[in-house]
């Protein structure tokens, strides 16, 4: 099976998964194009074991090197891999290099539109969205009175202040193919959430009835077999922030492919 890796910025506000590389611009007046003005699509036959997906300095565009195609969905439309249902088998395996480029300086929320008009045009893309339960998980609080050493409740809310408090700015969130960090402040727990629901591939629900900001550290090994000083997310949880994860029913919006077909030629 074909990975993907990527590059995502390490912002305090990890939550909103947001892309490096550029500061959106954007005329009052003019509102940017809907389409890139270029763009190729090759397939890639090598037989490596990844992806990259980059947007490009200033907002000009996007580059794919040796990128599934079902992972382009995934990408454009901000999706976790198990809301994706229905594409075609050969979407796994069948990669791309991807080359398109904008004649302006373009939103990240832009580049993404465009990504998704370059699928519908040159993919056929066709989909609906739905609502489904899926096996997942619940993440409830492991005792009811106390909370784990490194989850504590914090007096800044650096979900709307981070560029104004220097806390806020400090630490943020590190991933490799064997381990993984996060140090963050002033963050509720649903931007937890957004991490565990990535590490553990399936739906989460916030069962921990946490309100509030909290300041976060947690690390943890992405291994099957972790080294004794440091666990599995799931050992990490209960040890340094007193949650765990429980298995349930999850109800969660999907993503359903009704058509997608290998893309038109340059």
């Amino acid at each position: 099976m074909l990975s993907a890796r990527v590059l995502w910025s390490a912002s305090a506000l990890f939550a909103s998964c947001a892309v490096s590389g550029f500061v959106a611009a954007q005329s009052p007046t003019a509102p940017a194009p809907v389409e890139f003005d270029a763009a190729s699509i090759k397939e890639n036959k090598t037989l490596d074991a990844g992806g990259t997906f980059r947007l490009m300095p200033r907002g000009i565009g996007i580059t794919a090197q040796h990128m599934p195609a079902r992972n382009l969905i995934t990408i454009a439309y901000q999706l976790q891999p198990f809301q994706l249902i229905g594409a075609p088998d050969w979407a796994r395996e069948t990669a791309y290099d991807i080359n398109a480029k904008t004649g302006h300086t373009a939103a990240r929320e832009q580049l993404f539109v465009m990504l998704q008009a370059l699928l519908t045009d040159r993919f056929k893309l066709a989909f609906h969205r739905e609502t489904r339960q899926l096996d997942g998980f619940a993440l409830v609080r492991l005792r009811a009175n106390s909370l784990g050493p490194t989850l504590r409740p914090s007096s800044l809310d650096c979900a709307t202040a981070s560029s104004t408090v220097p806390r806020c700015r400090q630490g943020g969130i590190t991933m490799s193919p064997t381990s993984g960090s996060v140090n963050v402040a002033g963050l509720p727990i649903w931007s937890l959430l957004q991490i565990i629901i990535g590490q553990v591939g399936a739906p989460v629900s916030d069962d921990t009835q946490l309100t509030g900001n909290f300041d976060i550290e947690l690390r943890w090994s992405n291994e099957v077999a972790p080294s004794d000083d440091l666990r599995s997310i799931y050992t990490a949880l209960q040890e340094q922030l007193g949650l765990k994860l429980e298995r349930r029913r999850v109800s969660s919006e999907v993503f359903v492919v009704d058509r997608f077909e290998h893309p038109s030629p340059d």
